[in-house]
This record gives C-alpha cells, sequence and structure tokens, in this order.
C-alpha cells in the first residue's frame, strides 16, 4: 500500500488524536509509567546494589561478569520484554473499544481512507509510543547499570549484541504481534476493560520468556520466538485488508 503524503498526515493526525486520549486516560497511562520505573530503575538498582553489597565476595572482575550476567541477563533481560509487550497492548486495547465509549467511531469511518489506511493508523498510535518507550527505557537501563558496574568491571557493561537484538528486532517484532492482535479484539469487544481480559492473552509469551530466562535458555527462545511471531506478522499483514473492514467495524459499534 502505497500512502501519499497528505493521506500519511491523516493517518499520524489519527494516531495524534489517540495520543491525547491516553494522556487523560489512567488505566492505560499508569502502566505506561509505573512498568518502565520498575524494570528500567527499581528491580536493577535493587539486584545489583545487592550484587555488590560486598564486592571482596569476588575473585576477580570476571566472576562478578559472571554473576551480574546471570541476574542481569536472565531476570532483567527477560522482564524487560513487558515493556514492549505489555504496553502496546494496553493502547491497543482501547484503539476501537475507546472508540466505541466515547462514541467517536463514526467519525473515522467518514475519512477518505480506506479500510487498511483505519487499521494502520491504529497500529501506529500503538507503535510509535510503545516502541519510544521500549527504546528510551533501554537508554535509561545502560545509563545505570554502566555507572554501577564500570567502578568494579573496568569497562561498560552495555550495550551488547545481546541487547541490541532484543530492542531492535525482538521488541518491534512481539509488539506488532501484540498491537494486531489487541486491535482485532478491541474492535469486536464491547469496551476497554473486556478488550484489555481477551487481549491480555499475549501475556502468556511472557510467562514463557520469564520461565526460560530462569533456566537459562532465554537466547534460545528470543532467537525461536523471532522466528515464529516474525513469521505470524507477516501473515497477520497480508490477511489484515480481509479481516478489518468498515462494514464489520460499522455492525459492531
Amino acid at each position: 500500500m502505497k500512502l501519499e503524503m497528505p493521506r500519511m498526515r491523516l493517518l499520524l493526525k489519527i494516531a495524534k488524536k489517540d495520543w491525547r486520549e491516553i494522556k487523560s486516560n489512567k488505566q492505560i497511562l499508569v502502566p505506561m509509567l509505573v512498568l518502565p520505573f520498575l524494570v528500567t530503575i527499581f528491580y536493577p538498582l535493587v539486584l545489583v546494589t545487592a550484587l555488590l553489597s560486598d564486592p571482596g565476595e569476588y575473585s576477580s572482575p570476571v566472576e562478578l561478569r559472571m554473576v551480574v550476567d546471570m541476574v542481569i541477563g536472565n531476570i532483567i533481560r527477560s522482564m524487560f520484554v513487558m515493556i514492549p509487550l505489555l504496553i502496546t497492548m494496553a493502547i491497543a486495547s482501547d484503539s476501537w473499544a475507546g472508540e466505541k465509549e466515547r462514541k467517536t467511531a463514526e467519525s473515522l469511518f467518514l475519512l477518505p481512507l480506506s479500510d487498511t489506511e483505519l487499521f494502520v493508523a491504529k497500529v501506529l498510535a500503538s507503535f510509535i509510543p510503545g516502541m519510544l518507550i521500549t527504546w528510551g527505557c533501554w537508554v535509561g537501563l545502560t545509563i545505570i547499570l554502566d555507572s554501577l558496574l564500570f567502578p568494579y568491571l573496568g569497562y561498560l557493561y552495555m550495550p551488547d549484541l545481546t541487547w541490541i537484538f532484543l530492542v531492535f528486532v525482538f521488541s518491534p517484532i512481539l509488539a506488532f504481534f501484540s498491537i494486531y492482535v489487541n486491535c482485532w479484539v478491541s474492535y469486536r469487544a464491547k469496551d476497554t476493560k473486556s478488550a484489555q481480559q481477551v487481549g491480555g492473552s499475549v501475556v502468556t509469551i511472557f510467562i514463557g520468556v520469564l520461565i526460560s530466562g530462569f533456566l537459562g535458555v532465554l537466547n534460545f527462545t528470543i532467537i525461536v520466538l523471532t522466528i515464529i511471531i516474525g513469521i505470524v506478522d507477516l501473515i497477520l499483514v497480508y490477511f489484515s485488508p480481509r479481516i478489518f473492514s468498515r462494514e464489520a467495524m460499522i455492525a459492531k459499534f
């Protein structure tokens, strides 16, 4: 689908409208603020501070690095997956169900946009803030960990290729999957709360990632999920024009 610049501006205008509504919705805004704080600041500070409470117990920086890798690499990295997953889920759940609650859907249907373009606008409304928050959290986490660990390791702990792959490859793929599923649930649901309850099933992915982190097979799990979810995303993109139709949406509203 080729978008002309005026039409792209219209899509972004719809996305900006959704962002303004998100700011006044505590159901969405609170998780978007609390979750990044816990995963990016609170838990890393608690865990790393505990590890460094007695530096003398480590015989060398190499031993400290191994312990940090076990904690940060398995626990914090697996928890980080929640950020692109849950933030996009919270926004996408409101995409169409929220329009129904606010009685603003009809005005969207009157816009000179195709069904696919309406779907793209809703995807952008979730994907852009979801990725910006994810990347911002990663930058913040990198600064915190490097500040704490550099005096003991003698070099910067982050970034590394594993984190880069997680943040810039796996996270966008996972975010799009979460957005698509929750947009689909949202336009079929009666309200945002119902959409969140059903769409929340995507959280099972995080549970699998978290378990794999504790089992020490997180890297393998992320690679496998990247391939599987990436293929599913391509299938969803192909079928989206057939699933999302203006007539079906109007019938739901």
